[in-house]
């Protein structure tokens, strides 16, 4: 991979949510549910990022498709700073950046047809004329596996697999560059979110979209991934390549969430050692002195009381965030991070696990 490959580039977001106010609406009270974080993501990759509810994992994913705007930092969609667009310009920039919302039951006007949903945002940016809507339906409904006739029915007559399946067509009308798939199979039963994550794998092989997946779920992610950034109180703590996350997490935090991915081995399953995370979790509205994360790790030690560590670079392809990892040697300019690299996921069709 080198920079020309580079879809979306994402440095030093900040985004901060007001609790509580003042007479005159200034807030005296905020979380940071996103802390300086970086990112980047390459033509035919899919970058996955993971933790657990609260972590920032979704606000980053909405910061880069511009559904919310950031407090600091910038966003570059193909080299162009996109951070700021307003009117036509966002317009045009939204073209190339498409959501995939989490509940594909609330994504839906039920007042509508299906062939409308996917159409409209042809007819948004004037693509099409109303009259068309129903023609251009047909074709997208087909690429996400969708008889033609769905686009005459409403979203209380689909399934919710069906239904999701509309939304990702609906994604795919302008032909986006980036996909930002906010837990795209959460809705869904274990079946149906294999077909789901099976859909976008194939469309990515066709099609070449950069995706951004947002999820809880570290076996969907890992299944989909060419990389993961897991992320923990609104900041990157540990981000590498799918397979060296999977198989040598560095962080403590990594290495508890791994430990809870159940295997489908009974036996494995039955004797493998879980990392079980004790303490609780800090106030988001008063972060701590040190390390975010020590309260809960098993590992902590006096200097992570004092000392708040930063994401260093300890590989070509690897970052993490943990006073127990040495920076690596500084490397030749072409080979440091962000550059993307990794292969695709070993496995191309099987099940998404269970979350």
């Amino acid at each position: 991979m080198d920079e020309e490959d580079v879809v979306v580039r994402a440095s030093g977001l900040v985004k901060s949510f007001p609790l509580t106010r003042n007479l005159f609406g200034r807030p005296l009270r905020s979380v940071r549910a996103v802390d300086g974080v970086d990112l980047t993501v390459h033509s035919g990759t899919t970058l996955g990022i993971v933790g657990e509810s609260g972590s920032g994992k979704t606000t980053v994913g909405q910061l880069i498709s511009r559904l919310q705007e950031p407090d600091e930092g910038t966003v570059e969609v193909r080299g162009v700073d996109v951070t700021r667009a307003r009117g036509k310009a966002l317009k045009a920039v939204r073209q190339g950046l498409q959501y995939i919302f989490q509940d594909p039951y609330g994504a839906l006007d039920p007042t509508k047809t299906v062939g409308h949903a996917v159409a409209e945002p042809l007819l948004v940016h004037g693509r099409i004329s109303r009259g068309e809507l129903a023609a251009h339906a047909g074709p997208l409904l087909e690429r996400v596996a969708l008889d033609r006739e769905f686009a005459f029915r409403r979203p209380d007559e689909l399934s919710g697999g069906q239904r999701q399946r509309v939304c990702i067509a609906r994604a795919l009308a302008l032909s986006p560059s980036v996909l930002i798939a906010d837990e795209p199979t959460s809705a869904l039963d274990l079946s149906t979110r294999s077909e789901i994550l099976n859909l976008l794998m194939d469309i990515q092989a066709d099609s070449g979209q950069a995706v951004v997946l947002v999820s809880h779920d570290f076996a969907t992610v890992r299944h989909l991934s060419h990389r993961i950034a897991v992320m923990y109180f609104g900041r990157i703590v540990e981000e590498g390549t799918a397979a060296e996350i999977a198989e040598s997490p560095l962080h403590p935090y990594t290495k508890a969430l791994l430990s809870a991915v159940p295997v489908p081995n009974p036996d494995l399953q039955r004797t493998r050692q879980r990392t079980v995370l004790q303490g609780d979790l800090p106030d988001p509205a008063a972060p701590p002195v040190g390390c975010n994360f020590r309260s809960r790790c098993p590992v902590a030690m006096d200097s992570c009381a004092t000392q708040d560590p930063p994401l260093l670079q300890i590989g070509p392809t690897r970052r993490v965030a943990c006073l127990r990892h040495e920076p690596a040697e500084p490397m030749p300019p072409q080979a440091q991070f962000p550059l993307v690299g990794g292969t695709p996921p070993a496995t191309s069709h099987a099940s998404g696990g269970h979350q």
